[in-house]
């Protein structure tokens, strides 16, 4: 499913065009931060939301009937996420797209953290699996969730702004992971 999600954010790419090599080159120019840049974000979004939900798996040895169904939810939101992802590509400084991309990313980050609490708190990680491990996929997910959510407000002054917000998630992808690190190891 995540497979096809990526497949399909870029099944709608448009090619360049023109009669000359100056044409196309003019042409790629154009489409590059339109399409071809939303469409590396995108893949990059949902390549790490997979690489972290395959991490979380790999700590659960059962699963359970919720967990199952947040892993559908979860599913689902990364079969919109494509649909999110054109959205957002659309011309005009339109705030839905930021908006309903933000929202959407922001709900796979809440489920992903839904799951990894859930899998915590009713026995279903593998045993011996360190606390800070489960701990730093909460905090992620939350952080992740909260820098999306923020950008939200601030699309609806600049979708520009609102897109920039999203790339605070570099910084508190870091600030978060020293974070739980600390934790781990407190000093003294």
């Amino acid at each position: 499913m995540v497979a096809i999600a990526m497949t399909l954010l870029g099944i709608d790419l448009s090619l360049p065009h023109g009669e000359t090599n100056a044409e196309v080159w003019h042409s790629f120019v154009d489409l590059l931060p339109k399409e071809y840049l939303v469409f590396l974000i995108g893949f990059a979004v949902i390549a790490l939301f997979w690489m972290n939900h395959h991490q979380l798996f790999r700590r659960i040895h059962v699963v359970d009937p919720t967990l199952r169904r947040l892993n559908m939810l979860w599913l689902f939101l990364i079969a919109v996420a494509p649909f999110a992802t054109r959205l957002d590509s659309v011309d005009g400084g339109f705030v839905l797209g930021p908006v309903f991309y933000a929202v959407v990313i922001a709900a796979l980050a809440l489920v992903l953290t839904a799951m990894s609490g859930h899998a915590s708190r009713h026995g279903l990680v593998r045993p011996g699996t360190p606390d800070r491990v489960m701990r730093s996929f909460v905090v992620g997910g939350y952080t992740a969730a909260g820098v999306f959510l923020i950008s939200i407000p601030v699309s609806f002054v600049s979708t520009s702004w609102g897109r920039y917000v999203w790339l605070l998630m570099v910084v508190a992808s870091y600030v978060t992971d020293r974070f739980t690190e600390r934790r781990a190891h407190p000093a003294g």
